[in-house]
């Protein structure tokens, strides 16, 4: 693992900090989930926020590889970014953009999506002003938001119909596809996300019997693709998953996934201290006995937070070493005294802590969840947090696409191509409700 620490270009720089990124990790976890989805839906990568701190570009590559079809983002910045990579799947975005994000977003290709009347508007005269241009002849692509229950915008039920028709008047825009988002799929009480399947599909249903045919409607997250199979409809967004990575329980499902993403450190210092010794600012930790301490190469700005002081743990040589004392800006302290009663006693300066991930024997694991549990806090918050000057070291980079039977197997699970939109009956919100809380 030593080389783990030099950059990406292979120079002697050696890093303080490091997160090795599993690339096959990734490939494995989307197949899990395709393997979860109902004949006919298609996955949609949600590589927002650097894929979750992993790193967009490699992320989204393996994704694309292992049977997504599309990509989601949450503004234009994350899209350009892809496209710059040479990425030309279809990317998403999540949420509204603002006045100076759409003409870079149109120029890209980028899939929008609406959620007011004048936001409509501003993107029609913005796809008119580019067809001016060398972009002559194009549309872009939009899709409509909807708060069913979410309350962080998107359009409210009764202005779904509006919308769409003023969408059907601007011949620059192509209305593709709905959707909306879920607050509470990972909860325990199915209640809430039920209704807001319900609501959801009640308000397809009257777009449909008003002739509005939209070829790629979507609901279920992570959490909604697990527990709800009646909302992933024709896609699905998967974020959280696709790290391997959940919200509840690993107990409450039966997919295998694997972590993507390990975490490294260096020790700088180990220093002998007696008993009665303070460690730390405000010195919130006093020595109880006499203590072989460990300085390590990290601290709260790479992102390792401070509310683990006193409450996490590392791996040193395969055993877990407790933080003692406040974690600082740049340095955690652990207390490494149990090692020197080991054979190979206490380790040396420059050796390799693990922050998340597992020891050299695979008998010790410290995972983001723990972390996260730890911490007070999601998984999600550890991952994205990580410093943008933590290098990201990527495995399995090219170890996707060799053999033609995967490339077949690929090419027979690719959503996108074998997507069919099927008619929703018409209900009320209130009978689909019902109908979901009875099973049918």
């Amino acid at each position: 693992m030593g080389s783990m620490g030099l950059n990406s270009a292979g120079s002697n720089v050696i890093h303080r900090v490091w997160a090795r990124i599993d690339l096959d990790a990734y490939r494995h976890n989307v197949r899990q989930i395709v393997c979860l989805l109902k004949r006919g839906a298609g996955l949609i990568a949600v590589v927002k926020a650097n894929a979750y701190g992993h790193g967009a570009v490699p992320v989204a590559r393996a994704c694309l590889q292992a049977g997504a079809s599309r990509l989601a983002v949450v503004n234009v910045l994350q899209g350009i970014e892809l496209r710059q990579a040479g990425i030309d799947a279809p990317i998403q975005l999540l949420g509204p953009c603002t006045p100076e994000e759409l003409q870079p977003g149109i120029e890209h290709g980028l899939t929008f999506a609406v959620s007011s009347i004048d936001e409509i508007a501003a993107l029609a005269d913005r796809t008119r002003a580019a067809h001016q241009g060398p972009y002559r002849g194009r549309t872009t692509r939009v899709h409509l938001l909807v708060d069913t229950g979410m309350g962080r915008g998107g359009f409210a039920p009764e202005d779904l119909w509006p919308a769409a028709e003023r969408i059907k008047t601007e011949k620059t825009l192509e209305l593709e596809g709905a959707f909306t988002h879920f607050s509470s799929a990972e909860e325990l009480d199915l209640a809430p996300t039920r209704e807001q399947v319900g609501i959801f599909r009640h308000l397809l249903n009257g777009l449909a019997e008003r002739g509005v045919r939209l070829r790629i409607r979507h609901a279920a997250n992570s959490a909604a693709t697990v527990f709800f199979p009646e909302a992933q409809l024709d896609m699905v967004r998967c974020g959280a998953l696709l790290h391997g990575l959940r919200g509840w329980s690993a107990s409450r499902d039966t997919l295998q996934l694997r972590p993507t993403l390990s975490l490294f450190c260096r020790i700088v210092h180990i220093g002998k201290r007696p008993a009665g010794w303070p460690v730390g600012y405000n010195r919130t930790h006093v020595c109880a006995r006499e203590s072989f301490l460990a300085t390590l190469s990290i601290g709260y700005s790479d992102g390792y937070r401070r509310s683990l002081s006193g409450r996490g743990e590392v791996l040193i040589r395969g055993h877990r070493c407790p933080v003692i004392g406040t974690i600082s800006m740049d340095y955690v302290v652990v207390d490494i005294t149990p090692l020197a009663q080991t054979p190979a006693g206490l380790p040396e300066v420059g050796e390799e802590v693990t922050l998340i991930g597992s020891s050299t024997d695979g008998l010790e694991r410290i995972t983001v969840e723990e972390v996260a549990a730890s911490s007070g806090t999601i998984p999600y918050v550890i991952t994205t947090q990580l410093g943008a000057h933590v290098e990201r070291v990527f495995v399995g980079e090219h170890s996707g696409l060799t053999s033609p039977n995967t490339e077949m197997e690929l090419r027979r699970l690719e959503p996108e191509r074998r997507v069919e939109v099927v008619p929703l009956h018409p209900v009320t919100a209130e009978e689909e409700t019902r109908r979901i809380a009875a099973g049918a």
